[in-house]
């Protein structure tokens, strides 16, 4: 249900989705909204488009446009949405919802790390590009799915189907996984799946978090080269390090873990979770992560700015009500 709560939460998490999110038309209703966040939003997305060396192109359009269809050229969904991301960080900070934690799931650690502090929004641009050039050419040869089960239902279908190169890549939620591999794998599960569990295909253009895609690491990491590490200014858990970050840390390596190494976001929600003060607030297109969180911590209370309504604009969490879902 939907409930109202004066008093501000003690801790606040920031939760920044991975790829999957439809990003077109995303910001439109929050740029009309509000004057003050008006210049925000476009320095920011006007910042990142000159970041971009030309990928970007087309993306104000994408995320302003009345039009939920306009063409995203290749790139332009993960430019998106990492845009998304640090607009709703910059706006929910100066509206005073200042964050005690921020937590990353999968491409998200990029976002993260710049809500952070750690890269700043033209370096985290250039990281989102070089994960695009890494991943190019593997676009169509491998893919991700979505499982309706628990992870060890999950690893069972997958003994099943007897391919060892489809792997767990990420545990969303204790009844929800995603499965990564190869093409011709992930057709012989859906040709498997028969009364099992329901599978759902992703919008993600290739297959991630498998240990088949060191080629793909590899090039990211050297991608990476041209981006500069700053001390963390808020701490950031990663469902894939499955640690908190420390400064002494080359941060840019954990990011190229994540394109080989699994993610585990219910480990993450729980190590992050104080259970009656923690705000777990969503970064990104919909309710997708606050789903995955109530589905985890049941009582948990969360936002999700662009899926409700915008009054968390008006005013700090302690002066003005902040709109929360609770079950």
């Amino acid at each position: 249900m939907n409930e109202r709560d004066p008093q501000p939460p003690h801790r606040i998490v920031f939760l920044v989705p991975g790829q999957g999110g439809d990003p077109r038309c995303a910001l439109r209703d929050l740029y009309r909204a509000d004057s003050a966040s008006r210049a925000t939003i476009y320095d920011l997305i006007a910042d990142i488009e000159r970041a971009s060396d030309g990928a970007g192109q087309g993306l104000r359009e994408v995320l302003l446009s009345d039009s939920t269809s306009p063409a995203m050229a290749p790139g332009i969904p993960q430019l998106a949405s990492y845009a998304v991301s640090v607009v709703l960080d910059r706006l929910l900070t100066a509206a005073g919802f200042r964050p005690d934690v921020i937590v990353g799931q999968s491409f998200g650690e990029i976002a993260a790390l710049v809500c952070a502090g750690v890269f700043d929004v033209t370096d985290g641009t250039r990281a989102v590009c070089a994960l695009n050039a890494a991943f190019r050419g593997f676009e169509g040869r491998g893919a991700m799915v979505l499982v309706l089960a628990s992870e060890p239902d999950t690893r069972l279908l997958l003994d099943e189907v007897g391919r060892s190169d489809l792997v767990v890549a990420c545990v969303n939620s204790p009844k929800q996984t995603i499965v990564s591999g190869p093409a011709d794998a992930i057709a012989a599960l859906f040709e498997r799946q028969g009364d099992g569990p329901r599978l759902v295909r992703l919008a993600v253009p290739y297959a991630s978090h498998h240990p088949g895609l060191v080629v793909v690491a590899d090039r990211f990491r050297a991608g990476l080269r041209r981006t500069r590490q700053r001390p963390l200014r808020v701490p950031v858990h990663s469902p894939v390090g499955r640690r908190t970050y420390a400064d002494t840390e080359d941060l840019r390596e954990a990011l190229v873990d994540c394109v080989v190494k699994p993610v585990d976001l219910v480990k993450a929600l729980r190590h992050t979770d104080t259970p009656g003060t923690t705000l777990f607030i969503e970064l990104g297109v919909g309710d997708g992560l606050s789903r995955c969180v109530h589905a985890t911590l049941p009582a948990a209370r969360t936002l999700a700015p662009l899926a409700g309504d915008l009054s968390w604009l008006t005013g700090t969490p302690s002066k003005s009500p902040v709109p929360l879902r609770q079950r």
